[in-house]
């Protein structure tokens, strides 16, 4: 007899997994409903064309795809910031907001065979939409304190903007197809290939300068005064005093340890247009929060609407993540004769431990410590 099995990229969670994510979920859902954020839950299909007019350049590789009856092509939603977008357009048109929606809800992104990585995951996060850049601040605090209520000892948000590196493009007056080129050397951080596409191209010397320094550009709050220091225009210094303000904000507040600053990061989804962050986390080999503000999404839904969010990876947390017993957990042995004594005990007893019924073979009854 054949092994019945999952598709590949995908995988069941059973026992401790499930407990340490919907602790991590219900600890997240409570910060998050604390600064008012109200809960949101959309479909986990919608129309390929949905994600299609969200992106510019959509790689519908890495979507799961299928026909309704109308062969219409629909597909699984590969993140929850589009579904949003969609779902307030459609049900708040022509209204201004603010928005506070809360999340968590599962994403499906096909995965290459031998990435490692899981084809579902567990999103929880929140949009803001409705507010320009100035509550990009409540959002990360937001994030911040969603890493404080975990009680992980180590972790790190690392925050950039991606209107640095446009701005300089435009200024620099670099075509779009030298633009990919830069984006993804600087992105890769590939500094060998960058100084040799750099050499070879028209851009003054101090765009070079600029472009050659920018995968360096991170670190802590001193890493702007030499990102200002190399900004070639009036509008690359504005950014950079904006990003100064923040990171004073930031630091008054108390959490000055645990950001940092890298004004080379490139944005991987193209319809952030500000600040873009990422969560990290001591032991996990990759981000476990994303986040960034998206001006211009909601407008191809038809409602011009400003908008920032995050979303903490469940997955990628529970797997640092250690548990500790809320209570503690006991066995109430019983015998054939006294079940309906023993409930009455159990229900007590669950008021302040964990309590497993185990029907024995003597008529007593007694409780037995679970290690």
């Amino acid at each position: 007899m054949n092994q019945i099995q999952l598709p590949e990229g995908f995988r069941d969670s059973i026992l401790e997994e499930c407990t340490k994510k919907n602790r991590l979920k219900n600890t997240l859902q409570e910060v998050f409903e604390s600064y008012g954020y109200e809960e949101i839950q959309t479909p986990a299909i919608e129309y390929y064309q949905t994600y299609s007019k969200a992106f510019k350049n959509l790689n519908d590789q890495d979507m799961f795809k299928f026909f309704d009856t109308n062969q219409d092509i629909l597909a699984l939603r590969m993140d929850m910031t589009v579904p949003i977008a969609r779902a307030v357009t459609t049900r708040f048109k022509d209204e201004m907001g603010p928005f506070r929606l809360r999340y968590c809800a599962n994403v499906y992104k096909v995965r290459p065979s031998l990435a490692g990585k899981k084809c579902e995951a567990m999103d929880c996060g929140i949009e803001l939409i409705g507010l320009d850049h100035q509550s990009d601040l409540e959002v990360l605090l937001c994030a911040l304190d969603g890493f404080e209520a975990l009680h992980i000892p180590s972790y790190l948000l690392e925050i950039g903007t991606v209107k640095f590196f446009e701005e300089a493009c435009k200024n620099a007056k670099v075509s779009d197809k030298d633009r990919t080129v830069l984006a993804d050397l600087i992105d890769r951080k590939s500094m060998v290939e960058l100084k040799d596409f750099l050499e070879k191209s028209s851009l003054s010397a101090t765009a070079v300068e600029f472009f050659m320094s920018l995968p360096l550009l991170s670190g802590s709050q001193a890493i702007l005064d030499q990102a200002y220091a190399l900004s070639f225009s009036p509008t690359l210094k504005e950014i950079v005093i904006d990003m100064k303000e923040l990171a004073v904000a930031l630091s008054e507040l108390g959490y000055g340890d645990h950001v940092n600053f890298d004004l080379g990061k490139i944005a991987h989804l193209d319809y952030y247009t500000g600040i873009i962050f990422e969560g990290f986390v001591e032991g996990a080999g990759t981000s476990v929060l994303s986040g960034g503000r998206y001006d211009s999404l909601l407008k191809v839904f038809g409602n011009d609407l400003p908008a920032c969010g995050f979303s903490f990876k469940i997955d990628a947390l529970a797997d640092q993540v250690h548990l500790e017993q809320k209570k503690e957990k006991v066995q109430l042995i019983y015998g054939p004769n006294q079940k309906t004594e023993a409930m009455k005990w159990a229900h007590e007893l669950r008021k302040t431990k964990i309590v497993e019924l185990v029907c024995g073979f003597e008529d007593e009854i007694y409780i037995k410590e679970v290690q």
